[in-house]
């Protein structure tokens, strides 16, 4: 995996009124969920995240960087993904290298065709810290047809992938988010839902999300994962 520097660049900023306006109904729709960052930051136990398919749009050249958005417009979302080793009472894994990547506001992964296949927004690449977290600053992804909103990541161990999985996130909240950001109002809302995703099965493997304790309409995204070492 090359992992050379890079940086991203911030996203577009929602006029005031209707930022307040969205922060106020995610809000609500968050707390009726029951979703929140304390529930999340201690798994309920510690269970092997089961294996996925990469699926065709995995680069081996992903960017050494916590900021993999690039410019690219949408919900701005701060992704923290921590890796434990289940079989062992969930210790952190410190050292890991994780890799995410996932589609835009309009469906598209980068370097999947000749008019970007330069371009790498939207992955990148994280070592996990000694509390086995890796932190990235993405937004919120996209949908295309016949999946539902998912993000790819691996995690690899001296060079040697341990596991390949797919994330996915509540539906309730996706429609509040697709339909109330602009950057994702023109591609529309998702029909498929998560449970009928061809490949994350009737238990999919989601994303607790909470709103990010500042004034930017951030979200904060957390999921624990975890593998068995060799």
């Amino acid at each position: 995996m090359d992992v050379r520097p890079g940086a991203g660049l911030v996203g577009t900023a929602h006029p005031d009124t209707a930022r307040r306006r969205f922060l106020q109904e995610l809000g609500a729709l968050l707390a009726l969920a029951g979703i929140g960052t304390a529930e999340a930051q201690v798994p309920a136990a510690c269970l092997l995240t089961p294996e996925a398919t990469e699926g065709p749009f995995y680069l081996d050249d992903a960017l050494m960087r916590a900021d993999i958005r690039d410019g690219r417009p949408g919900q701005p979302l701060r992704l923290r993904l921590r890796v434990v080793e289940a079989q062992r009472g969930c210790a952190p894994v410190a050292g890991a290298l994780v890799s995410v990547w996932h589609c835009d506001a309009e469906g598209s992964y980068s370097g999947e065709s000749a008019a970007n296949r330069q371009a790498r927004y939207l992955r990148g690449v994280q070592a996990t810290g000694a509390d086995g977290v890796a932190t990235f600053t993405t937004i919120y992804p996209g949908w295309y047809p016949s999946r539902a909103i998912h993000i790819h990541f691996k995690v690899l161990l001296a060079q040697s992938e341990v596991l390949t999985s797919q994330l996915y996130f509540d539906d309730a909240l996706s429609r509040q988010v697709l339909g109330s950001h602009p950057a994702y109002r023109a591609h529309g809302v998702p029909t498929r839902p998560t449970t009928r995703d061809p490949i994350a099965g009737s238990r999919p493997s989601t994303v607790r999300v909470s709103q990010a304790g500042d004034t930017g309409g951030a979200l904060d995204g957390e999921f624990t994962v975890g593998i068995a070492r060799a």
